[in-house]
């Protein structure tokens, strides 16, 4: 670490070595990726194991994010909400060696799909710091497989609901938890196989950890877990000042409608830029709805955190000091802060909605530090049934990219995912080995970005097909209706489509983006994912970029405006 261990295991707390902090930083991150690649690798699910729908955080005592991979952002920012309010249940006092804490409540950050796991480390009988993920589940029951209905009025039609609980106390399995959990979802052993991986990623952790403060020394950890904070503050206030102007910003924008009735629900925010610190306020945004498309608090404050951080410095470390200069408010009763028996289970679309209005708003206080809206959408998409080769149930869960905005230096990246989530894709021959499904396209949509200087990304088509069945369709997607345009004189993406049995005489395209149905063997659903806004006028796009387009058969043709 930069010194000799005798030094390093004095009593005595010495001056902060900047190096060492940055040294140190560098280890829990390492940890933290490591903790990772083990929960993914001994993940029974494809939802963890190929699409890496997790993420993994090493927390202080007090719930203080010191270092986190760079999973996905929904995530981690719920994590900055879910810790705290876990050791509001479970104060330090009555943490054990070998105890597993578990959660999945809305107060605690996230749908209930999302199970997080808290494993504490002790060093000489003394709780010096937590370890801790969170995994998407495919299924913890509720009316439908997958747990993610959109047409739920309440959340205890969602899935099981696990207040925070001893999993394991003193290293012993609480049996009747786990005996519970079993039974009220339809995947059990794909169930206990993903928890099990989760509980030794994060035992992981705190053995890392360990190994850490026996080499460093308590009173270092302590002193230079602290400055790791106070040093990501110091960067993130430092660029708050520089890149974003003084002044308050007003962007709103609209998720198509709530899967039940008509109208288009608004999200407000009010951007107040003051110095080195910045206040998100969501005053202005619509009601609570009756239906799954309400989205919690935690995602409020994990979207304001996300957009702020990549427009200001993406290289700033990531953890909870970065976050203390931002400020969020959100009034209560709202579809992003409803109240806690809401439904939530198409929440994650609102979760991309407060981003992109987030986002919004940056462009309006400086359009160049910015990208144009993305395709906006997560397409959550969930399979479930009984598999006819083999008799066992399955649950398939998928979100499906689409195009990134242009930005002012660059195109949007092609069929990605956004904002929130930063998973990969379910390979097709891993969908059709694991579950009766065949995908019979999975490709990029031509001319579906919008045009600019900076052309926005391409979205995607992936066509599913049931086989030899009955499966249960849930499909959380958004912007199929409506979108905003592009920045600086750029043009708008192609809009989300969602159709059923396309090419045949039973085609129907549903009404709403949230749709559940029951398909029967040889039907097919098709996702038509949007595509990224273009950044600037068209006409000042470089010749040899639409060449490029042409010949990679991106575009199917070029308005003659754009050769300048």
């Amino acid at each position: 670490m930069g010194t000799s261990s005798s030094v390093w295991k004095g009593s005595r707390v010495p001056e902060i070595d900047q190096i060492e902090v940055e040294v140190l930083r560098n280890h829990l991150v390492s940890i933290v990726y490591e903790m990772g690649a083990v929960l993914r690798r001994t993940a029974y699910s494809p939802n963890i194991r190929e699409r890496e729908d997790c993420s993994c955080v090493l927390a202080d005592t007090s719930g203080q994010i010191i270092a986190q991979a760079e999973h996905i952002p929904g995530h981690l920012g719920i994590l900055t909400v879910g810790i705290p309010y876990l050791l509001e249940h479970f104060p330090p006092t009555v943490w054990e060696e070998g105890d597993v804490l578990m959660f999945n409540t809305p107060e605690g950050g996230s749908h209930l799909p999302d199970i997080r796991i808290v494993v504490p480390i002790f060093h000489r009988g003394e709780l010096v710091a937590l370890s801790a993920n969170l995994a998407h589940h495919a299924d913890v029951g509720g009316m439908v497989p997958g747990s993610m209905p959109s047409t739920s009025t309440e959340v205890w039609q969602e899935g099981l609901i696990l207040p925070p609980l001893k999993l394991y106390s003193k290293g012993e399995l609480n049996t009747a938890v786990m005996d519970i959990l079993m039974r009220n979802v339809r995947t059990p052993d794909e169930r206990a196989g993903d928890l099990n991986a989760q509980i030794a990623s994060a035992q992981l952790g705190c053995r890392r950890v360990l190994e850490v403060i026996d080499k460093i020394g308590i009173n270092h950890w302590t002193t230079y877990k602290d400055e790791i904070l106070n040093y990501s503050e110091r960067l993130m206030r430092a660029k708050i000042e520089e890149v974003l102007p003084d002044g308050e910003y007003y962007s709103e924008l609209f998720i198509d409608d709530d899967g039940l009735v008509e109208g288009r629900i608004k999200i407000a925010v009010t951007l107040t830029v003051k110095g080195d610190s910045v206040k998100i306020d969501y005053t202005g945004t619509d009601p609570q709805r009756p239906s799954g498309v309400n989205c919690i608090l935690a995602n409020c404050i994990s979207a304001a955190y996300f957009v702020i951080k990549c427009v200001s410095d993406p290289t700033i470390p990531v953890n909870a000091g970065c976050y203390r200069p931002i400020e969020v408010f959100c009034p209560e009763g709202t579809i992003i802060s409803p109240d806690p028996t809401a439904a939530i289970g198409a929440g994650n679309e609102t979760w991309q909605r407060i981003a992109e209005t987030v986002i919004a708003a940056v462009l309006q206080a400086d359009p160049s530090i910015a990208k144009a809206h993305s395709h906006g959408c997560m397409n959550n998409t969930v399979f479930g049934g009984t598999d006819p080769r083999n008799g066992r149930r399955y649950t398939y869960y998928e979100t499906i990219g689409g195009g990134d905005g242009g930005r002012s230096m660059a195109d949007g990246m092609d069929g990605v995912q956004v904002l929130g989530t930063n998973t990969m894709n379910t390979p097709v021959e891993v969908v059709e080995m694991y579950y009766p499904l065949t995908v019979e396209e999975y490709s990029l949509r031509p001319d579906s970005g919008g045009v600019g200087k900076y052309r926005g990304g391409l979205g995607i088509k992936r066509k599913f097909r049931v086989e030899d069945h009955r499966s249960v369709l849930t499909a959380n997607s958004d912007w199929i209706k409506q979108k905003p345009g592009g920045v600086e004189g750029g043009g708008t993406g192609a809009k989300t489509r969602l159709v059923i049995n396309e090419g045949t005489d039973k085609e129907e395209t549903p009404q709403f983006c949230k749709v559940m149905r029951v398909l029967d063997h040889g039907e097919t659903f098709t996702v038509y994912s949007g595509g990224g806004n273009g950044y600037g006028p068209p006409q000042e796009r470089a010749r040899e970029h639409i060449r490029r387009d042409v010949l990679d058969e991106k575009v199917s043709d070029h308005d003659p405006a754009q050769d300048g």
